[in-house]
């Protein structure tokens, strides 16, 4: 065994799953792993099994920088993973500002990570860097998404002129954008790029079940048509670090419409690893200065089941 290795997860709260990937990873490359994960409060999670809960300011609040320098410190923290979009800009903006040389932060530029969280300012990049995706025609039925929404929250479905109007009294459109709504075939894409290596691999998920926008169901597959091409060019952005999760809609014509772009694990990122996209011992062994080898994807179907846990109250 080498020295310890301290992970600090940014809101982890019920990814049991992923963290239990992160403890095999460790088991494999022969370190011990101390998880902690900053939280809302300091409360029963899913994962506290797995990690030390550590209460800590919302990352939209200006304190959490301060705070996260101090946890860094005390818990002498070597890495750094983000697990909701607002981590990710809190974060990426700490890795730029608050220089950590002995504590890899785990995520992509601020820029890109301040444009993925919000889906006007990605449906502008989208366009700029040639991505296809939805617009906004004379065409029905239109989804209205909010700007800073999440998990599909802050989603409206709207046929017609009539329910659009209706809408616009309800909500300030300010904050939402509205896109053509095409249905097609929803995929995700895990991708792992490395600072060191570049474009390590990916995994294509069918999205078959999905709750609340999280994925329980979903089948992986070999790109088809232009995929490969849409996915790599993609990945081949500057900025990008680290476990990459990419959305889209495909079409029986070989088209595509990307929903989003998340730069951290996604929900069913945990499918993909499984699947030999093993991006927790990739950390790892990165941070450990170390090599690994290319990986060697299989296919899977992943479930998801309902799984209880308690505390004493």
């Amino acid at each position: 065994m080498t020295k310890d290795i301290n992970i600090l997860f940014l809101g982890a709260s019920k990814r049991v799953t992923l963290l239990e990937q992160f403890n095999k990873a460790a088991n494999e490359v022969g370190v011990k792993l101390n998880m902690f994960s900053c939280e809302i409060k300091k409360d029963f999670y899913p994962i506290s099994h797995l990690a030390e809960i550590m209460e800590g300011p919302k990352f939209s609040d200006q304190r959490f920088l301060s705070w996260l320098d101090a946890a860094i410190n005390s818990k002498n923290i070597n890495i750094v993973i983000p697990n909701m979009d607002q981590a990710t800009v809190a974060l990426s903006y700490f890795k730029e500002n608050f220089k950590k040389p002995d504590c890899w932060c785990v995520v992509s530029s601020y820029d890109l990570c301040v444009k993925m969280n919000d889906k006007l300012l990605a449906d502008e990049f989208f366009k700029t860097n040639n991505i296809p995706t939805f617009q906004n025609t004379s065409r029905y039925p239109k989804m209205v998404k909010a700007k800073l929404g999440y998990g599909a929250k802050g989603q409206y479905l709207v046929n017609n002129p009539q329910e659009l109007k209706l809408l616009q009294e309800r909500i300030n459109m300010s904050d939402y954008i509205v896109q053509d709504y095409k249905k097609g075939q929803e995929s995700s894409v895990d991708i792992y790029k490395s600072p060191k290596f570049g474009l390590v691999g990916y995994v294509v998920r069918d999205r078959l079940v999905v709750s609340d926008g999280e994925v329980m169901d979903c089948l992986t597959r070999i790109p088809e048509g232009d995929e490969k091409k849409l996915i790599e060019t993609v990945a081949s952005i500057d900025g990008w670090e680290g476990c990459i999760t990419l959305q889209y809609m495909k079409y029986f014509d070989n088209t595509f419409n990307v929903v989003e772009i998340n730069p951290r694990f996604g929900g069913g990122s945990t499918c993909g690893i499984a699947c030999g996209l093993d991006m927790p011992k990739y950390i790892l062994l990165e941070y450990m200065g170390q090599n690994f080898d290319k990986p060697v994807i299989r296919n899977l179907k992943m479930v998801r089941a309902r799984r209880d846990f308690y505390y004493e109250c």
